[in-house]
């Protein structure tokens, strides 16, 4: 049988993985290492074999690649490299070697900087003069895409408000750390950047507070250690000495000992709203000035479906015998004289149908003068969405004003809530 396969197959080398491979380098001041492994293989791969690693000419990279491909592509110099071991030598028991390659992204990203509109690579071949070599899988093309400072930042810097119940406690873990992967002792400090929630509230139409002194507690130093890419920022904020609201604590890291710092995620705006307890709504009662009182079916499209703790029941605007103009509006009776903090709206449950689009909430004592008390825009979501007075009103009626429709002049809710003390 071993006479069948002729000798040269015996043993045959080749490259794990050839082929174009992308590489993307950060800019840390060391050279980037990446390996790849040359295998033995064959019909007897018991036996010894050697080889050598060649780094293509330009002109071999020309004629074999950038011609044929029209690509512009550009070997990298010598001092943007280096190549642990050129030559390799496979014992009766190596079955593979690795290889090891060292980038230097500095060098690189000059080369780079001097003509961006090459594509920078490395073309290494696997030769022997001795063993077979697999024509297919002889050839390892590392391409440089770029290379990246790294930024050390949150993870996110989305403002998402989180809820919590007037009296309770809060603790957060805030996600940070570096965008690569790391091999460093980097300290941080951190700091509160109050200007960053005024500029998002006149940006947003936001009414976001201040947390007072006393009230919150974070580290103001810590250090992302060698070998961990991120870490959690843990934040005590003491609910229970605040007043129904919305508020907002902006971390600001103002200083790392290494790299930069990300511009987009320097800042993370832990946002919290401070529901004030729900109010009971037994004695309530409600008017609107339009409903639908039979297109709905039995049970549905009058006012006081939005009362009835019932979320498959909903008010809809009338539609039947003529559409009625916007603004539609609900005033709510509470019997009892309440400081409103904040009103819940919760849209028809039917995905299809989430009408009510934005309006304005007013709060009075007599139903006869009214205060404007805020401002809402409800998303296309079935979930309740709870809106924060712009200022804690005492009265005994509150009034939910729809100047905005979804669809047409069609507008509907289900539920109706109001939170205060």
């Amino acid at each position: 049988m071993d006479n069948l396969v002729p000798e040269q197959y015996h043993k045959v080398l080749y490259v794990k993985n050839s082929g174009k491979q992308q590489v993307t380098l950060y800019d840390t001041g060391e050279d980037y290492k990446y390996t790849f492994s040359i295998l033995k293989s064959g019909s007897d791969p018991s036996l010894t074999a050697n080889v050598d690693i060649h780094v293509l000419t330009q002109e071999e990279l020309d004629t074999k690649y950038s011609t044929p491909e029209a690509v512009n592509y550009k070997l990298i110099g010598t001092d943007c490299y280096s190549i642990e071991a050129t030559h390799l030598d496979f014992s009766a028991n190596d079955r593979y070697k690795p290889v090891n390659v060292l980038l230097n992204p500095e060098n690189i990203k000059t080369a780079i900087a001097a003509n961006p509109s090459a594509v920078w690579v490395l073309p290494l071949q696997v030769m022997s003069e001795s063993d077979s070599i697999n024509s297919e899988k002889d050839e390892l093309f590392l391409q440089i895409t770029g290379v990246i400072t790294p930024s050390f930042g949150f993870v996110s810097s989305a403002v998402s408000v989180k809820e919590y119940s007037y009296g309770t406690g809060v603790s957060a873990k805030v996600s940070l750390g570096l965008d690569t992967e790391n091999s460093w002792d980097i300290d941080c400090k951190f700091e509160v950047d109050d200007a960053y929630r005024i500029a998002y509230n006149t940006k947003n139409k936001t009414i976001f507070r201040t947390l007072p002194a006393g009230t919150y507690s974070f580290p103001e130093e810590m250090t992302l250690s060698a070998g961990t890419t991120t870490t959690e920022l843990g934040v005590t904020i003491k609910a229970d000495q605040l007043e129904p609201g919305d508020y907002m604590l902006p971390i600001h890291i103002k200083s790392v000992s290494l790299f930069g710092i990300s511009a987009d995620k320097a800042v993370y705006p832990l946002a919290i709203r401070i529901l004030g307890p729900q109010l009971v709504r037994t004695d309530w009662t409600i008017e609107a000035n339009t409903q639908e009182s039979n297109g709905e079916g039995a049970g549905n499209g009058v006012a006081k479906c939005a009362l009835d703790g019932n979320l498959s029941t909903y008010w809809h605007s009338s539609w039947q015998s003529g559409t009625h103009a916007l603004p539609h509006i609900l005033i709510i009776d509470t019997n009892k004289s309440y400081t409103f903090t904040q009103i819940g709206l919760v849209q028809r449950q039917n995905e299809s149908y989430t009408d009510a689009g934005a309006g304005v909430f007013y709060v009075s004592d007599d139903k006869v003068t009214w205060t404007k008390v805020g401002v809402f825009t409800m998303q296309k979501i079935l979930a309740a969405q709870n809106f924060t007075l712009e200022t804690p009103m005492k009265g005994r009626y509150f009034k939910v004003e729809i100047t905005d429709s979804n669809r047409g002049l069609n507008t509907s809710l289900s539920e109706i809530y109001a939170y205060g003390l």
